[in-house]
C-alpha cells in the first residue's frame, strides 16, 4: 500500500509540474575504524639455517613446544602451507616446511615472536589480517551512510523553508570487496618498546586499523506544502 501510494502520488506530481518532480539529491558518506582480530603468520622451519646441524623434525618439536607455551591449539590454529627438499652435489638433501599460525590479538603474534625466537626459529612473518565481523561493520557503515544522506538533504531544505519527503532514489557506490589490512605489525613508540624490553617489561604493541568506507547518493522529494 504504501510503495503504491508513492507511485500516486510521484505520477500526480510529476502531472502537476510538467514531468518535474521536486527533490533534492545529496551524497552520504561513513568511516568505520576497525581493529584486525585475525591474524596470519607464516612460520618455516629450514635445515639451511643450521647446516643441516638440526634436523626439520628437531626444529617441528621446538616449534610444537614453544606454540603450547603460548597456549596455541596447534590442530585448529596451525596449518601446513608447503613443503620442499634441496639436493647437492654429495647427494645429500636439506628440506624445509612452510606453516600457517592464526593468531586473534596483536598481543598472542608478540608472544608467538618470542618464544619461536627463543626456541631458534627465526623464520616467522606477518602476512596477512582480517576481520571477522567484516559484514556487521559493512552493514553499520552502509546505514551510517544513507542516514548521513538524509541529514544532508533536510539541512538543504531547511535552508530554503521547506522539508523533505520519501526518498525514492538511492544509489551505493561502495563494492563488497574485502577491504585490504596493512599486514604490519606496528610498534606504539619505538623508544618505549626498546626500554620496556630493557626492564623486563612486556612492549606494547597494536595493529594499524582498517577504515571501511561507504559512500551513497540519495534522492529525497521535497513537500510542496510547508505548513
Amino acid at each position: 500500500m504504501a510503495a503504491a501510494a508513492l507511485m500516486a502520488f510521484t505520477a500526480a506530481t510529476a502531472q502537476d509540474l510538467g514531468e518535474t518532480i521536486p527533490s533534492v539529491t545529496v551524497n552520504g558518506s561513513s568511516q568505520i575504524k576497525v581493529t584486525p582480530d585475525v591474524l596470519y603468520l607464516s612460520i618455516k622451519l629450514d635445515e639451511t639455517d643450521t647446516k643441516g646441524k638440526v634436523t626439520l623434525d628437531e626444529q617441528r618439536k621446538a616449534m610444537f613446544d614453544a606454540l603450547r607455551k603460548c597456549k596455541i591449539d596447534i590442530e585448529k590454529q596451525l596449518s601446513v602451507a608447503g613443503m620442499s627438499s634441496s639436493f647437492f652435489k654429495k647427494r645429500s638433501s636439506l628440506s624445509s616446511s612452510q606453516y600457517e599460525l592464526k593468531v586473534g590479538s596483536a598481543d598472542e603474534a608478540r608472544k608467538v615472536f618470542e618464544a619461536l625466537d627463543a626456541a631458534g626459529i627465526p623464520n616467522v612473518e606477518l602476512t596477512r589480517t582480517a576481520c571477522s565481523k567484516i559484514d556487521e561493520y559493512r552493514a553499520e557503515a552502509r546505514i551510517a551512510a544513507i542516514r548521513n544522506a538524509k541529514e544532508r538533504a533536510e539541512q538543504l531544505a531547511g535552508a530554503v523553508g521547506q522539508s523533505i519527503g520519501p526518498c525514492f532514489e538511492i544509489t551505493d557506490y561502495t563494492t563488497d570487496a574485502q577491504p585490504v589490512m596493512r599486514a604490519n605489525l606496528m610498534m606504539k613508540n619505538a623508544v618505549a618498546y626498546d626500554e620496556a624490553t630493557a626492564a623486563g617489561a612486556e612492549p606494547e604493541v597494536d595493529f594499524k586499523q582498517m577504515t571501511i568506507t561507504y559512500n551513497v547518493s540519495a534522492r529525497f522529494m521535497l513537500k510542496l506544502d510547508t505548513k
